[in-house]
């Protein structure tokens, strides 16, 4: 079961998510935006906003998969960190490739690594 994530590996509650949102550094992206803030855990933690504003349903569900995917498939970026990150897709999110996806998250984690 390698290709899904924990419930360890997740941010579940609201009070969880507000946090991060208030303390939690931001960094905008071209397509996303990310909350990130370190966590006393062991493991970084993956957390996801889906608003209505992407569309219907299915775009938001495409996106949650493609951002849990994109988080999945870069753990390593993570090693020897513990962070919670809360990814916010922009509109028009779902309409990207996959790649160009994945290429904006790595770049915007990396923009916020640099600023700490």
């Amino acid at each position: 079961m390698e290709n899904t994530l924990s419930s360890r590996d997740r941010v579940r509650q609201r009070s969880e998510f507000l946090r991060i949102q208030e303390q939690g550094g931001r960094v905008r992206g071209r397509h996303l935006t990310l909350f990130v803030l370190p966590n006393d855990f062991e493991v970084t933690r993956l957390g996801i906003i889906a608003t209505r504003r992407l569309g219907g349903a299915i775009r938001r569900n495409r996106s949650k998969r493609m951002i849990r995917e994109m988080f999945r498939l870069n753990k390593s970026e993570y090693e020897g960190f513990a962070l919670d990150i809360v990814v916010l897709p922009r509109p028009g999110f779902s309409d990207k490739t996959f790649n160009v996806l994945q290429a904006d998250y790595l770049n915007t984690l990396r923009r916020y690594a640099r600023s700490k």
